[in-house]
């Protein structure tokens, strides 16, 4: 058990065209306005989902893994509040805290049940790297879990057809990609999506693997998130209850 934990604390925070006379009638700016208005159409409906889910708590299984290393699997809970603050805690086979990592919107908290070991940071600083191997902000931690997809900005969006032929909107700032979404084939739901940062670099992925209703909302059954350098989790959800009663207190941690 003792081993397990260290590793949790290291591990866990185009076709050418061919047109004849008759056919180009129809001005490419014509087309342009479709594909536009199609994606802008396809982006709305990504932000208005689950847009009226503010709070949620869930629990469930998560799996870590590391390049060549050996899976740690773990009950886990977490509750959370609209759009930054969230309250992670790691179980044990009794049910008790492992660890625990929270952010309150002003600071990022991680504890150790087991040793006391206390981490905090300011949460506009914060990033999950630190426990979990993978750049994910507890912002995005927050949306993902809420059945939400966080969008970048960004200046320029295009819809492409990738080899498996599935649908692919690709977002562009200052001439580089920083986020991909992959569609199902009715183009209704999200199935993955690749972050990247302001050059352009690969950040992480993270797959949505069947939706499931509670209440009017449809929230996850299991996320994946992954990185290029092996790293990795995936939370399969058990549980999960929505607009729940929260306290801020929820979302701080200090020193046992």
């Amino acid at each position: 058990m003792k081993h397990a934990i260290i590793l949790f604390t290291v591990v866990f925070f185009s076709a050418c065209s061919f047109f004849t006379e008759r056919i180009v009638e129809s001005p490419p700016e014509l087309l342009d306005t479709v594909a536009i208005i199609e994606i802008d159409n396809l982006l709305s409906n990504i932000r208005l989902k689950n847009r009226d889910l503010k709070t949620f708590k869930g629990i469930g299984k998560i799996t870590f893994w590391e390049k060549d290393k050996k899976c740690i699997t773990s009950s886990i809970a977490w509750v959370g509040s609209d759009p930054e603050l969230i309250r992670i805690a790691i179980l044990n086979i009794s049910g008790q805290p492992l660890l625990s990592l929270a952010n309150d919107g002003e600071w990022f908290y991680f504890l150790s049940h087991t040793d006391n070991s206390f981490y905090k940071k300011r949460s506009s600083y914060s990033v999950l790297e630190k426990v979990i191997q993978i750049p994910l902000k507890p912002v995005e931690m927050v949306s993902f879990l809420a059945g939400r997809i966080p969008l970048y900005e960004y200046h320029t969006a295009n819809i492409t057809r990738n080899k498996k032929q599935e649908y692919v909107i690709v977002l562009k700032k200052s001439g580089n990609v920083i986020q991909k979404i992959y569609l199902d084939e009715d183009k209704k739901n999200v199935r993955k999506v690749e972050l990247f940062d302001k050059k352009g670099n690969f950040l992480y992925s993270l797959e949505i693997e069947g939706l499931q209703k509670i209440n009017e909302y449809h929230v996850p059954v299991r996320i994946i998130a992954s990185s290029d350098n092996g790293n990795g989790f995936k939370i399969d959800i058990h549980k999960y209850w929505t607009d729940v009663s929260v306290n801020p207190s929820m979302f701080v941690l200090t020193p046992q």
